[in-house]
């Protein structure tokens, strides 16, 4: 009896917050779940990007499914297809080719939101991740793909699925015909590609400063990592 009682004492103390042992493994685990929110996070900052992308390849994907032979018109539940893409065009692409066209304050309001969203996402890097190295790669990875996918990411999701009914240019000149139906808004998806002149060179400026950044928290620890050697190595010769 009396050791059954030391060892349920013992049991429970692994669990008191002020014992050591316990208390660091909840640390553990509270930071495990934070960062795991952060990741999260992180993944939808990413995907929302992606959503008119997403769209159209699905709607070519199931075009496809469904047998559609490039003649005829295609259409799912009732819906055209073409209808679906130039919708997606027009409220990811079109809109924002128009704002900027009209005003200059748009122009800079889209940089300053892709800006933005780069720096989240950077953030979220920091805070999801510990290691200096990891930090660097994903990092980069986001900066590269933010810097593809507001300028050419729609028009090489719809091209995938083009023909010669379809050539979009910069002029506007001709008809877009995918999926037997007239897409309106397909021309500006090489419009929106001029933004790419100051986007591209803007997001990655943005990850040099989050490089440094990164690079120069690195210094401290290597520092504290030689003195505390030189530390151990005077003890070691006395």
């Amino acid at each position: 009896m009396a050791q059954q009682g030391v060892l349920k004492s013992f049991a429970t103390s692994n669990w008191r917050s002020d014992d050591p042992i316990g208390g660091f493994s909840a640390m553990n685990a509270q930071s495990f779940h934070r960062s795991r929110r952060y990741r999260l996070l992180l993944l939808l900052l990413m995907i929302i990007p992606l959503l008119p992308e997403l769209v159209i390849i699905a709607t070519g994907t199931s075009a496809v499914i469904m047998g559609w032979d490039q003649k005829g018109l295609c259409t799912f539940a009732s819906e055209r297809l073409s209808n679906i893409v130039d919708l997606t065009l027009g409220g990811a692409v079109s809109w924002i080719v128009v704002a900027v066209g009209k005003r200059f304050t748009w122009l800079v309001l889209f940089y300053v939101v892709v800006s933005a969203w780069l720096s989240l996402c950077l953030i979220l890097i920091c805070l999801g991740w510990t290691a200096r190295l990891t930090r660097l790669v994903l990092g980069f990875a986001v900066t590269c793909v933010l810097a593809i996918l507001p300028y050419f990411g729609p028009w090489l999701a719809l091209t995938s699925f083009a023909d010669k009914n379809c050539r979009t240019n910069e002029a506007g000149v001709g008809t877009c015909v995918i999926f037997g139906g007239y897409v309106e808004n397909a021309h500006d998806t090489v419009r929106i590609g001029w933004l790419a002149w100051y986007g591209i060179p803007l997001v990655f400026g943005i990850f040099g400063i989050y490089a440094i950044v990164v690079g120069l928290s690195m210094i401290p620890q290597k520092r504290m990592a030689s003195s505390g050697a030189r530390y151990f190595d005077g003890k070691n010769t006395t």
